[in-house]
């Protein structure tokens, strides 16, 4: 167990040029991690994430909605491809 809990503190990050993100961080004071991603995806989230509500039973309704949003999402990409699809039979 490290002196924080709950938190992991970033050491580096290696940016590729073919827009492949490396972040380097540690845990516990002991551990050393990397996550990988892509510059893209950093973009989205930063960008697209909403704000923290700060209070768990908000954040926990702010997670169902984005579910329940995404879910909508890839039903109606799944709806028009099945179309797209037919269309060419």
């Amino acid at each position: 167990m490290g002196d924080v809990s709950n938190v992991v503190f970033t050491n580096g990050a290696i940016a590729r040029e073919n827009g492949e993100v490396y972040l380097y961080y540690a845990s516990c004071d002991t551990r050393m991690h990397v996550a990988t991603t892509t510059v893209d995806q950093l973009e989205d989230y930063a960008f697209h994430t909403p704000e923290d509500p700060l209070r768990s039973s908000e954040c926990v309704l702010q997670r169902y909605r984005i579910i329940q949003d995404n879910l909508e999402l890839l039903e109606d990409k799944a709806g028009k491809e099945a179309v797209y699809e037919n269309q060419f039979r």
